[in-house]
């Protein structure tokens, strides 16, 4: 079949791999560029994906004149920075969560894509996935009620041997911006900008949280607890619970996942989790549809709500005292 969509990749690390293996699961799209800091890390890459160019920088394979996106698959500190660059060399952009180190870069990167016309959307897969489509609907249809708790942790176990860059504040390490933004950003989609944030951490020796807890209120006097740690793995469970009920959404709940509701009255259903893959091409599919409807944001992950997220993690970092060279 002939690629309708041809993507070029800036990174060649773990979440990189995963994108474009999950790419074939989807028809018409295809990698055809990466870009890398080495030659032998691009080439390595390459090989693995039929008629893919290697580049040995990012801006060649930015200006390949065969891409129609960019997916920027860089450590956290330089997602805006190449976001920036790609944005100004006219392609449109899928940047990888966290979107920025901080609200402020979220902001100049939401400008210039605007300025520039081009389509620029945060790749938080979750948001596109057919079990978070289905919560999405039983809240639309008040199944649940009025929603009165959210309770959600991600953890796992990442040394400093195996995931430096994790470790490294310099990269935008630590458990808030790589895990926790799984949470918060579900907290958002569930319950909107909370009314007030109260946070609290645990830091390794060289300046990242390796343990985070958050508390978000709302108006409605509902609550989000949101817990996040590199030292040891948890459930990865979400619960949205309401008046009328609740949805358990097994872990990991930012990957395909099936899902309980149990209602007051007794009445219990399951979804079964039949998906195949890692659930990375659900956002390329919907990036591709926004750029050919000629969007510069998605309507499932709006500018406006990334900013919105980037700016509760910039509170919750203001509370426990992260700080990192991009600030």
């Amino acid at each position: 079949m002939k690629n309708h969509f041809k993507w070029g990749i800036l990174g060649t690390g773990g979440i990189a791999n995963a994108f474009g293996n999950d790419l074939k699961f989807l028809n018409g799209h295809a990698v055809l560029a990466v870009g890398s800091r080495t030659k032998k890390s691009a080439n390595n890459f390459a090989i693995k994906f039929k008629d893919c160019k290697p580049y040995d920088n990012y801006l060649d394979c930015i200006k390949d004149p065969n891409i129609d996106g960019i997916y920027i698959a860089t450590p956290h500190n330089s997602h805006a920075k190449y976001s920036l660059l790609a944005l100004k060399n006219g392609k449109p952009v899928l940047c990888e969560k966290p979107f920025s180190i901080n609200s402020v870069e979220a902001k100049k990167m939401i400008k210039v894509a605007s300025e520039n016309n081009l389509l620029l959307m945060e790749a938080m897969w979750t948001r596109f996935l057919p079990h978070i489509n289905k919560v999405r609907k039983i809240i639309d249809k008040n199944i649940l009620g009025k929603i009165k708790s959210l309770h959600a942790d991600h953890g796992q176990n990442l040394s400093m041997n195996a995931n430096p860059r994790l470790w490294e504040p310099s990269l935008g390490g630590g458990a808030l911006l790589d895990l926790g933004i799984y949470v918060v950003s579900l907290s958002h989609l569930i319950l909107g900008v909370p009314k007030n944030i109260t946070s609290r951490a645990h830091f390794t020796d060289k300046g990242v949280d390796e343990q985070t807890s958050v508390i978000f209120d709302y108006k409605n006097n509902a609550q989000a607890v949101l817990k996040m740690t590199l030292k040891n793995n948890t459930p990865c469970k979400a619960i949205i619970s309401g008046e009328k009920g609740y949805l358990e959404i097994s872990g990991p709940f930012y990957a395909p996942a099936s899902m309980t509701l149990i209602l007051n009255d007794g009445t219990k259903s399951f979804f079964e989790n039949n998906y195949e893959g890692h659930g990375l091409r659900e956002q390329a599919h919907e990036f591709a549809k926004c750029k050919s409807l000629e969007l510069i944001e998605s309507p499932l992950m709006p500018h406006k709500e990334t900013l919105e997220i980037m700016e509760s993690m910039d509170l919750i970092r203001e509370q426990i005292g992260l700080k990192y060279p991009n600030d």
